[in-house]
């Protein structure tokens, strides 16, 4: 399943009835997302930034869940962590990160805490949602085989990284345009997977964001492929070369109905996403002239960024004339 699905059945889920009782697990290749998307269906259940709690269950051991016996008169009692303690009231949401790596033991101490909410005595509150996430075996990256008790007791989802949502995701975290338009030029690599040389990952590509555009080539080359690999590298920055030499956009939207219209795809991606970040509600309208010009699915691209970053937009005349007129294709 796609982020944007996972996101809404889980979230339907945990705002119907008892839905804190039920723990999702979301599976899939690393690097493509699955954490933020466990962030994301907390935030979007209304959970305060400071009340998600990640557990990073492969690098712990039994004891960090079920806590220490200590003392307690004539018996022993075991005493919680403290950690987890704040658990015990309140709304939160404990993400349990990386749960097929961890040992048999840690699994065997983790089916407590999600089936019985509870562990010794550590009790979790009726408010605490629980989210898991893992790789799959298959990728080499350290997952362990899941007992079949502790996975008949979380709700699993296969997690298939998705360019729309991810474009969507990147737009609301400042994504660089160039990467965001070159992924959606070539969205087979944004996710390429291979457990063995360095690869393509939404992970990865988020990485790439952070290099300096200022950068001299050489290094910039070199800097991409230590995240992506050299084939993706090569063809992000021939992009980038495509972006930096588009036409002056103030040019072209002070004289719209004039304006060259690119052919070729590679182009008409890049300037797309450049016109995006620059309509705003005094040039939305001469914009518009210019978009009008574009293939459907490039003018949908371009207005749904737009509002996506400004969406007092779709308050304007001309967002209800562009819609009205593109009616067949946005619905």
């Amino acid at each position: 399943m796609r982020y944007s699905d996972i996101l809404k059945s889980v979230t339907a889920q945990f705002k119907a009835p008892a839905g804190t009782k039920v723990v999702p697990y979301i599976e899939g290749a690393p690097g493509g997302g699955k954490s933020a998307l466990a962030r994301d269906i907390a935030l979007t259940v209304g959970i305060e930034p400071n009340n998600i709690h990640q557990f990073f269950v492969s690098l712990r051991d039994p004891v960090d869940l079920m806590g220490t016996p200590a003392p307690n008169n004539d018996v022993t009692r075991w005493r919680p962590p403290e950690e987890l303690t704040v658990l015990s009231s309140g709304r939160h949401c404990l993400i349990l990160e990386e749960l097929p790596d961890a040992t048999i033991p840690m699994q065997n101490a983790a089916c407590g805490l999600i089936y019985d909410r509870k562990v010794n005595s550590l009790k979790l509150s009726d408010q605490v949602y629980i989210i898991a996430t893992g790789n799959r075996a298959k990728d080499k990256s350290g997952a362990n085989r899941m007992t079949s008790k502790l996975r008949g007791r979380v709700r699993s989802y296969e997690f298939t990284e998705n360019i729309d949502d991810w474009s969507d995701w990147a737009l609301r975290n400042n994504i660089r345009v160039d990467l965001i338009q070159f992924l959606r030029f070539r969205p087979d690599l944004l996710s390429a997977f291979d457990p063995d040389r360095v690869c393509p990952t939404p992970r990865n590509w988020e990485r790439v964001a952070l290099i300096p555009e200022d950068l001299p080539q050489e290094l910039f080359f070199g800097t991409v492929a230590g995240d992506v690999g050299e084939g993706g590298a090569a063809e992000f920055t021939a992009f980038i070369k495509t972006f930096r030499s588009l036409p002056n956009i103030d040019n072209l939207i002070m004289n719209p109905e004039k304006a060259e219209v690119p052919t070729q795809p590679a182009v008409l991606y890049a300037l797309t996403g450049a016109l995006a970040r620059r309509i705003d509600k005094d040039n939305f309208d001469r914009v518009y002239k210019y978009i009008d010009r574009l293939a459907p699915e490039f003018q949908v691209m371009c207005v749904r960024d737009a509002i996506k970053l400004k969406p007092d937009l779709m308050n304007t005349k001309t967002f209800v004339q562009w819609s009205v007129a593109n009616a067949s294709v946005i619905i």
